[in-house]
């Protein structure tokens, strides 16, 4: 048993793994900061302009990051999620070294969710809150700003179901296929036989420059300067 888990493969880069948990952060500080109100409401625009950033990031990190970051290694089709549910509802044991096809899946989803939330945030406004407008709300017509803002008080309903299923994924992992992905995405790193057959080669994984990520996050920031200060 002990050969199983002594080798450990690095599978995560450190971007991945600061996104990860930086954005699970923001996220309940948005969520709490929008129910408290008043003066929180500044921290709560604050919140969402640095989760904007940090998507605008994993996107660009996506086409340009480490192997397991890259959408085109996890986006896998139809095909491949079969498969995989194969192996999750059998006695097979699923070897990824990072997302695999059902969580990759859910990744773009969620990234997409989120990103409807922060965009329309953007165009909302709250009277019940004091006339606490998002920072473009004053730039299209009322009726969008209506529609912006029905759509980011309901968009948060599905924000926290969907977040429900990912971490209902991961205990189920946990306990049904004794394969923890919290603390991989920790560490970066995963067991060997979460990742290959045994006796199978390591996989070659390619990791990206961290000033690489640095650079783009710099830039994603200034567009989402720009974005905000267009409201003038």
């Amino acid at each position: 048993m002990a050969g199983k888990t002594s080798t450990r493969i690095l599978v995560w880069d450190v971007p991945v793994r600061l996104f990860h948990w930086t954005l699970a952060l923001l996220l309940v500080v948005s969520y709490f900061t929008a129910r408290a109100g008043g003066d929180w409401m500044k921290l709560h625009f604050w919140s969402g302009y640095a989760i904007l950033t940090l998507l605008f990031f994993r996107i660009a990190w996506g086409f340009l990051g480490s192997t397991t970051a890259r959408f085109s290694s996890f986006l896998k089709g139809p095909s491949a999620a079969l498969a995989h549910l194969g192996h999750l509802l059998g006695r097979g044991r699923p070897r990824d070294a990072g997302h695999n096809p059902l969580g990759g899946a859910m990744v773009v989803v969620l990234i997409l969710a989120v990103l409807a939330q922060a965009a329309t945030g953007l165009f909302a406004a709250d009277t019940d809150m004091g006339m606490v407008n998002g920072p473009l709300a004053l730039k299209v017509a009322d009726k969008w700003v209506e529609r912006a803002t029905d759509f980011h008080s309901f968009w948060i309903n599905v924000l926290l179901i969907l977040t429900g299923l990912h971490v209902l994924a991961v205990l189920f992992y946990l306990v049904w296929k004794r394969q923890n992905l919290i603390g991989a995405m920790f560490t970066g790193r995963k067991p060997a036989d979460d990742v290959v057959e045994p006796g199978a080669a390591t996989p070659k994984l390619v990791f990206v420059s961290n000033r690489l990520a640095i650079s783009l996050l710099l830039v994603s920031a200034a567009l989402v300067y720009f974005i905000v200060r267009a409201g003038g």
